[in-house]
């Protein structure tokens, strides 16, 4: 599974350490194209998390909400595929976000869709 990260959402460093996650972290969540997430998926990764700051206190003004805008056309392009948008997640990092808890509750449930299904 993959995670592109904005560094303004929990750090420059690496924010999670769970197996089997690919983390990228990105100066800003909008630079993140909506061809990334889908080249993701093509290359067999089961679900793609993209992490953005709230857009209200984005540093770069837009860059999250490039980034959602995004990530929501990328969810539409999936379904059409199909491929079940639920298998891309979208938080929000905002104080007292437990980052690494809600990146553990997406990849636990998309561990179980996948051994299930």
């Amino acid at each position: 599974m993959v995670l592109y990260r904005c560094q303004n959402s929990g750090g420059p460093q690496k924010a999670v350490d769970i197996p089997g996650v690919r983390e990228f972290v990105l100066s800003c969540a909008g630079q993140l194209e909506v061809i990334h997430i889908l080249r993701a998926f093509e290359d067999g990764e089961y679900g793609v998390c993209v992490v953005h700051c709230d857009p209200q206190s984005c540093k770069t003004l837009e860059g999250s909400a490039r980034a959602i805008r995004r990530i929501e056309y990328a969810k539409r392009l999936l379904e059409e595929i199909p491929v079940d948008g639920d298998r891309l997640k979208s938080i929000c990092f905002k104080a007292g976000c437990d980052l690494e808890k809600e990146l553990l509750d997406f990849f636990e449930s998309l561990k179980r869709k996948e051994d299930s299904g």
